[in-house]
């Protein structure tokens, strides 16, 4: 007897390549769909990651300039759709979703994925008090709302009051097989002779950049320092490394489609974030087998370090106790395939993926 499948319908900003569209990435390509009728809506059809979907998967545009312009289209989708389970993820848009709920069906499930720190993620907004008012009196509407860490799990319920049981820690995975065979391609550059540092992520000011080329400046001529990605930040940044007088040891390469052999080949993955939700590159450097070194900050990255065994963490924003981290990594034996193995039990795709696939099934069963 076929078992009916549950329909989700997955809502997202788009899909440019942040951390949080390369979950819902992961999650839409390994997905069981013999149990699971996943649906993909984008607020914006756009971004690197489309041709990474997976070929089976239907694609609604809803073609709007952004959250909030989609309000009608979202609450018309669903009600055309009439899924199961309505799966969104990024604040903003999870709050535009909580607010609308009374405009939903009455027998669909709403699960939010949070990709931040709300507490510190609300200070850089341009209205702060609104939003930390709508995480207090609007993000409980959702019927369970997944943190990617632990951290994450204890900001939502004692800073925003959200209840115990609807708030669940899944983290995020890691796809180790297409991690290893994109990490094996050519293509990457780096300097001879040097130890190579590698810092990749947006350009932007949570990542706290700023604070590693401080930290680079204290380092001696045999490090150099390269950046993957883009941002904001990206034409103040070159300044202060111009400013610094660090114009020969780093280098800016811009957006890599394949981050993974530059993963593989440097010295030392570097993580300066002021505050992060679950680090994806930690895992992704951990899987390549190249340790991070990182700032012990808000967030999960110090629930994925193991001092000694998967990298090193460091006093949060401390620039100096960074360079003095880096300069001591050099002392130490790290061994390659721990660190894989490591990485690969605690948060390898198919384990994370049963922690999904098992929270949508209660779900609806509710």
């Amino acid at each position: 007897m076929s078992v009916k499948k549950q329909k989700i319908l997955f809502i997202v900003p788009s899909m440019r390549g942040g951390g949080a569209e390369r979950v819902m990435m992961t999650l839409l390509n390994h997905l069981d769909r013999s149990r699971f009728d996943p649906i993909l809506a984008l607020i914006k059809k756009e971004g690197t990651l489309l041709d990474k979907l997976p070929s089976d998967l239907p694609i609604i545009d809803l073609n709007a300039r952004n959250a909030r312009y989609a309000i009608i289209k979202i609450i018309r989708l669903v009600w055309s759709v009439k899924p199961d389970i309505v799966f969104s993820t990024l604040g903003y848009l999870n709050l535009l979703i909580a607010l609308i709920k009374i405009f939903l069906p009455r027998n669909i499930r709403l699960i939010a994925r949070e990709g931040s720190i709300p507490s510190v993620q609300n200070k850089r907004e341009k209205y702060p008090k609104i939003f930390d008012w709508l995480y207090t009196n609007v993000y409980y509407r959702f019927d369970c709302i997944i943190a990617q860490s632990q951290y994450m799990r204890r900001d939502l319920i004692e800073n925003f009051s959200i209840p115990d049981e609807k708030v669940i820690v899944i983290n995020n995975p890691v796809d180790i097989e297409r991690v290893t065979v994109l990490s094996g391609e050519m293509g990457y550059s780096y300097p001879a002779n040097k130890i190579n540092l590698l810092a990749v992520g947006r350009l932007s000011h949570e990542k706290g950049y700023d604070l590693l080329l401080q930290a680079m400046k204290l380092l001696g001529d045999q490090y150099h320092l390269t950046f993957v990605g883009i941002g904001p930040e990206e034409s103040r940044l070159l300044k202060l490394s111009e400013k610094l007088e660090l114009q020969e040891r780093v280098t800016f390469i811009g957006f890599q489609d394949n981050p993974y052999a530059w993963m593989k080949n440097a010295d030392l993955m570097v993580l300066s974030s002021r505050y992060e939700g679950f680090p994806n590159v930690v895992l992704e450097a951990n899987a390549c087998g190249t340790p991070v070194i990182a700032f012990d900050c808000p967030g999960g990255t110090g629930e994925i370090i193991e001092n000694g065994v998967n990298g090193l963490l460091v006093k949060n924003g401390d620039s100096v106790a960074m360079a003095d981290a880096i300069q001591r990594f050099r002392l130490m034996t790290w061994n390659e395939m721990k660190i894989k193995v490591n990485i690969s039990e605690k948060y390898n795709i198919n384990f994370i993926m049963n922690k999904y696939e098992q929270l949508f099934i209660a779900k609806v069963k509710e």
